[in-house]
Parts: C-alpha cells; structure tokens; sequence
C-alpha cells in the first residue's frame, strides 16, 4: 500500500546536513550574531561579488583594504585587515590557521575543546566575522574607520559578555585556561562530587 507518509518523504527535497549548524545557533551566543554566520555560510552577505550574480552593475572594490575585488572570501580570510584579526585568533589558540574555504573555520570547534572553551572558540569565531562585517560596512557607508585593533578589543568583550554568563563547565587542562584567559573569561569548573563518610563494621562472627 502507497500511503501519503511515502509519497511525501519521495517527493520532498531532502536538504544536506549542515554539521557546522549546531555550532552557529547557540543559547548562549546572540541570534543577530549567528544570523550573519548563518548567511555567510549559505552565501547570502551582499558583497559586491554576490551583487554582481543578482544582476547589479558596481564597480567593486574592498571597502578594508582598497586594493581588491571585494568577495566573500576575501573580505573574510584574505584582506589585510582580516589577515590581521586571524593572526591574533591563532595566537589566542596557538595554532596555525589556514583556509582553503569558509567551512573550514567549523573545523576548530571539532576539537577536544571541554565544553566552555569550545563555547567560547565557538563565540569568538562569530564574533569575529561579525566584527570584520561591521568595520566593513562602517568603512563603505559612514566613511569611518575602525582599526583592527580596536574590532579585537570588540571581539573579546562580547566573548566574555556572553560566555561568562554560560552553564558549561570548563576542565584543569592548562591549554584551556590560557585561551579562556586570554579571552576574559572566568573559569567554571565543574561541580565537585558529593562526599559520603561511610563507616565501616566487620560482619557480626
């Protein structure tokens, strides 16, 4: 018998699974900050190169660095400014970062981080994009330039804004302190176990 449940479930289109989705909606980080990622990650910033697919004729140039075409890519990971910004994130991580593409950012956050500090890699790579978005949208329509120093110190005041206020529990392990550390961030260790005093009778003989 071909129910409608089978039908359905032929007919539907099946989307693929986005790994990096649960890491972008997080209680713990602001909506309006992962709204960004999620468009980047689906392609949808209006950046001049997407402008151009839509149809619109501009004549592109990045608004950060002045030198390039602006596209999603080279806002995010490959203009000066960005550069920058990256360097500083693989020194709080003491890692070397390189990306191919944008997925590969998600990849950090498959590490064995304990689950505060994943938080908190997961937060700062948000906030991060967001911050090269915001200097970028600042540079092309208000003509005011934030230096990237200054979207830095923006970038570990929402980390520790939101994470601070987080339930996840952090681990004794030195590498995380230090990025925990490095990011404002008080450590929330885990809760300690409870202690019963037992005392001990031989068996009556």
């Amino acid at each position: 018998m071909l129910t409608l449940k089978d039908a359905y479930e032929y007919k539907r289109h099946h989307p693929l699974k986005t790994p990096w989705a649960k890491y972008i909606w997080s209680k713990d980080i602001p909506p309006t900050k992962s709204l960004l990622a999620w468009r980047i990650m689906h392609d949808k910033v209006p950046t001049d190169d997407n402008l151009m697919s839509r149809g619109c004729l501009i004549p592109s140039m990045c608004s950060l660095c002045l030198s390039n075409n602006e596209s999603t890519f080279h806002l995010f990971f490959q203009c000066p400014y960005a550069v920058n910004i990256w360097k500083w994130f693989a020194s709080v991580l003491n890692l070397n970062l390189h990306f191919q593409t944008i997925d590969d950012i998600w990849i950090l956050c498959h590490k064995r981080w304990n689950p505060q500090c994943k938080l908190v890699v997961t937060s700062a790579l948000i906030n991060l994009l967001n911050a090269i978005w915001y200097s970028r949208n600042q540079s092309r329509f208000n003509e005011k330039t934030i230096h990237w120093k200054s979207a830095i110190s923006n970038i570990i005041s929402s980390v520790s804004l939101s994470c601070n206020l987080s339930n996840a529990v952090a681990s004794s392990a030195i590498s995380d302190f230090i990025i925990l550390k490095k990011l404002n961030v008080c450590i929330h260790p885990p809760k300690a176990p409870r202690i019963i005093e037992v005392i001990w009778h031989p068996p009556i003989f």
